[in-house]
């Protein structure tokens, strides 16, 4: 019989959703065990209403409230090593003191001859750094710039402000007593927004990375729950929630939140855990917490590196994944499984799986050719999500209650670790990847439909994880090579058949990879490490600085398959425009512009001459010369002699490439560039790093690219160079006259 068989398959999150949980958790296409609440009620403290504010600067700067005593604290969050005894921590500046403040700048006072009372409660800072500060004394938003040092504005509310969040310019601004929501940006006037009428006692806002924004109401209370502003509907009951906000670049929940669109992280009382949930378009899904060990309860804030951060008695601490206590025991029970044809006898069961020390797996299987005819049990959903898979009505059937008594009385079967991997011939797993394959024979009988029971064990600090299950159908036919007398008893057919599964797995798997050897020799499906060979068919060496990959997240063997595959037009093109501009362009994964210096040679253009009168090669649009005359049709002819025209353009190219480069990546492309162009050429490699120079290379919609921003940092002292990489201050809007106030968007000086 050929190798592999037809197997029946449950693997994606949608197919687990349809299965029966117990005690089991959902996280994207794993199951595991769920976790218990381990944490003692009673050691929770009660929960303030009054907040303090945290927010972050483009330039990782940490901005904290302590509303009793009138002050904002600004700390270079970056130089803070939470190891290190906080005597040695850089100390924090008041950022509005009166006092000159050498490293970081100062600011004047809001109201320098004030006595008021000031108390900062809510903070946040926008894309223009401007910082944003709700004066719960005074009812009062305050807008300083934080590179001018000066208050921008201050806008009068009615109501108190509880929280605020920043959104690009706009920032949002919650109100109470009455309740309220308002939109504000550093210098317009402000918008007021309606709140739901689901939202009676809103507390706090924060807004995902998908600009979708979030309202905690009944803070600190029992019946507390986040609402998604723009779908009311949508909603996520947190007992004793206090604060939230979103998470990002966290590598553990990659597979998770596949398909959700972002991570929420809900803070509760003091001496609780943070809960996680995916949210996005369907119903949240519930993530291992975190742990935030002496959190005062008064706010907490995503950190520039993605994680969330909290305030403690001893500065600022991240959140760390919390240690669980899980359930020791738990099932799934999977729908039916399909084999096709009545009185098939299955085969092998595989499991994609990773049980850690202490924990273990079982399987118990059952079949049948018919359903039984009654009322067929709904699965029960996983223990963390309420999710439901589309169309639940067209799942397959769970057993129902006569074969489930049947399922659960059936015998337990051990897992065996395959030591050659997957079932499936040429198939390898990721380097990092924890999960292996493990295998059993189905211990049934005949019948076209199989229901599995996969039993979770584990010691309360571990869990097993599967990812996968693969039911082959039908089992092989080695019985019918044997003398039929060996198979006429059903039992001793049914041995015979579980017995010589052993062998003919191995078998089996050296058929299937005979089978598919067509694989090694396609450049897509070849495994990772036989590529070099596969690339010397073709006379390819592939460049060993190509073992990294070339961008953030992408992968070196992509770009090598994709050599390979094309290998034979490359060399085809090899020395032309589209095959110098491809061979790049596979490596670097991005499009690059190739000019060949004749094409811009004076004849039917326009051109910048230089200080010595000699023509250039750039051009601006087509038909215009800047510091020349306009509307001149005739041909304009070079300024200088054939020989200089030769020697500045023939046989010489530039090759654009629109994106920023490593040395490494600058030494691969020329090398690139030394091996394929013909060898009477010269090249010129410009990246964006060279900029845009009038008159040496600027060529507008054709080697210039204008975005928002030209690609220069601010300046830091004893970090950057002026002129070569960074600008001194920043751009702000000029002066109208007629339209701009003095002290408002003017100044003098």
């Amino acid at each position: 019989m050929p190798a592999p068989r037809p197997f029946a398959l449950i693997r994606t999150n949608d197919q687990w959703l349809r299965v029966s949980h117990d005690h089991t958790a959902l996280e994207g296409e794993v199951v595991r065990l769920f976790w218990h609440d381990e944490e003692d009620p009673g050691q929770a403290k009660p929960f303030s209403e009054t907040a303090a504010g945290l927010a972050f600067d483009g330039h990782c700067r940490l901005y904290h409230s302590i509303p009793q005593d009138g002050r904002v604290e600004r700390i270079l969050w970056a130089a803070q090593d939470p190891l290190q005894p906080a005597d040695s921590q850089p100390a924090p500046v008041d950022v509005f003191a009166t006092d000159v403040d050498e490293q970081l700048g100062d600011f004047s006072p809001a109201q320098p001859e004030s006595t008021s009372v000031f108390a900062p409660r809510a903070l946040a800072v926008d894309e223009d750094e401007r910082l944003f500060v709700a004066d719960t004394a005074t009812r009062r938003i305050l807008i300083h710039d934080l590179w001018s040092h000066r208050l921008l504005r201050q806008v009068q509310l009615a109501a108190d402000p509880v929280d605020l969040v920043a959104d690009g310019r706009r920032v949002y601004v919650l109100l109470a007593a009455p309740p309220g929501l308002i939109a504000l940006d550093a210098r317009s006037s402000f918008q007021v927004l309606a709140l739901p009428p689901e939202i009676t006692t809103p507390a706090r806002i924060a807004i995902s990375p998908q600009r979708e924004l979030y309202v905690l109401e009944h803070a600190g209370e029992a019946g507390a729950r986040v609402i998604k502003f723009s779908d009311p509907a949508y909603s996520i009951e947190v007992t004793f929630a206090t604060e939230l906000d979103f998470q990002l670049n966290d590598p553990t929940l990659t597979h998770v939140c596949a398909g959700a669109d972002s991570v929420t992280v809900i803070a509760r009382r003091p001496g609780e855990y943070f809960v996680r949930y995916c949210v996005g378009e369907k119903a949240p899904v519930n993530l291992r917490p975190l742990t935030a060990r002496g959190y005062d309860g008064l706010g907490i804030l995503r950190t520039p590196d993605g994680q969330i951060g909290f305030w403690t008695t001893h500065g600022f601490r991240n959140a760390v994944a919390a240690r669980l206590r899980y359930f020791p025991n738990g099932s799934v029970t999977t729908f039916a499984l399909d084999g096709g044809e009545f009185q098939t006898i299955w085969g092998r069961l595989f499991l994609d799986a990773c049980i850690p020390k202490d924990t273990g797996i079982t399987v118990r299987c059952i079949t049948a050719d018919e359903l039984p005819n009654e009322e067929l049990p709904r699965p029960d959903p996983p223990a963390n999500t309420d999710q439901k898979p589309p169309h639940p009505e067209d799942s397959p059937p769970l057993p129902p209650p006569i074969l489930m008594r049947q399922l659960k009385a059936a015998p337990a079967q051990s897992l065996h670790r395959r030591e050659m991997g997957y079932e499936l011939p040429w198939v390898r797993r990721e380097e990092d990847d924890s999960f292996e394959t493990y295998e059993a024979p189905v211990m049934a009988g005949a019948g076209r439909y199989l229901w599995v029971l996969i039993e979770l064990s584990g010691n309360t600090r571990g869990t097993p994880r599967v990812r996968a299950l693969r039911a082959e159908h039908p089992t092989h036919d080695y019985l019918r090579r044997l003398p039929q007398t060996l198979s006429r008893n059903e039992l001793v057919a049914g041995f015979l058949r579980r017995y010589l599964a052993m062998f003919e797995g191995q078998l089996g798997d050296f058929e299937g990879k005979a089978d598919a050897r067509a694989i090694l020799l396609d450049p897509r499906s070849a495994p990772a490490e036989i590529l070099p060979w596969l690339a010397s068919f073709v006379g390819l060496l592939l460049d060993e600085r190509m073992a990294r990959a070339p961008r953030p997240g992408g992968k070196i063997e992509d770009v090598r398959r994709t050599l390979i595959a094309e290998a034979i037009w490359l060399f085809r093109f090899r020395g032309t425009v589209q095959g110098l501009r491809r061979f790049v362009e596979i490596y670097l994964e991005i499009e690059t512009i190739l000019i060949e210096k004749f094409r811009v040679r004076g004849l039917g253009g326009a051109f910048l001459p230089d200080s010595n009168g000699v023509t250039t090669n750039s051009i601006l649009g087509a038909g215009f010369r800047v510091g020349g005359a306009v509307g001149e049709d005739e041909t304009q002819l070079l300024g200088g002699t054939i020989d200089d025209a030769f020697e500045t353009h023939a046989h010489r190219f530039s090759l654009i490439i629109p994106a920023s480069l490593s040395s490494e990546q600058r030494d691969v492309v020329n090398q690139i560039l030394e091996l394929h162009r013909p060898a009477h050429t010269l090249v010129d490699v410009c990246t964006v790093a060279a900029g845009m120079r009038l008159g040496r290379g600027l060529h507008v919609e054709l080697t210039s690219i204008i975005g928002r921003s030209g690609g220069f940092s601010q300046l830091q002292l004893g970090g950057t160079t002026l002129g070569r990489g960074s600008i001194l201050g920043r751009p702000e809007p000029g002066t109208v006259i007629g339209g701009s106030r003095l002290g408002g968007d003017s100044r003098i000086g």
